[in-house]
């Protein structure tokens, strides 16, 4: 009995400080890097602070992550595994950009609804 009760708090310890990042369909601008619009995207976008995933029907882009010196000054970005460059602008706006392509989408998210 007595080893139950300092198990418990252990299990609601470890359990409770474990994090999932939670997926919110966001809504997508196709564009030229210059900023032509060229259609339109809908994505899950599971953010995780650091870095996020893209996961559009059978397709998943993981960020990596995310780099900058200064993030009030720079955008936290870097390049995924696929070449492609991963942008975190803000909490709710992402953004992947294919050089070669000649094509960005920008991905805005749902306004995250505070956690109580």
């Amino acid at each position: 009995m007595r080893a139950i009760i300092y198990l418990i708090p252990i299990a609601l310890s470890v359990t409770g400080c474990s994090h999932k990042p939670y997926g919110r369909l966001c809504s997508g601008e196709v564009s030229t890097l210059t900023g032509q619009v060229t259609g339109h995207s809908q994505a899950w976008v599971f953010d995780e602070i650091q870095r996020f995933t893209i996961t559009k029907g059978d397709t998943t882009v993981h960020s990596g992550y995310l780099h900058s010196t200064n993030p009030a000054l720079y955008v936290p970005s870097t390049t995924t595994k696929d070449g492609f460059l991963a942008q975190r602008l803000s909490n709710d706006r992402f953004r992947l950009a294919d050089a070669r392509q000649d094509s960005m989408v920008t991905w805005t998210c749902p306004v995250s609804a505070a956690k109580p």
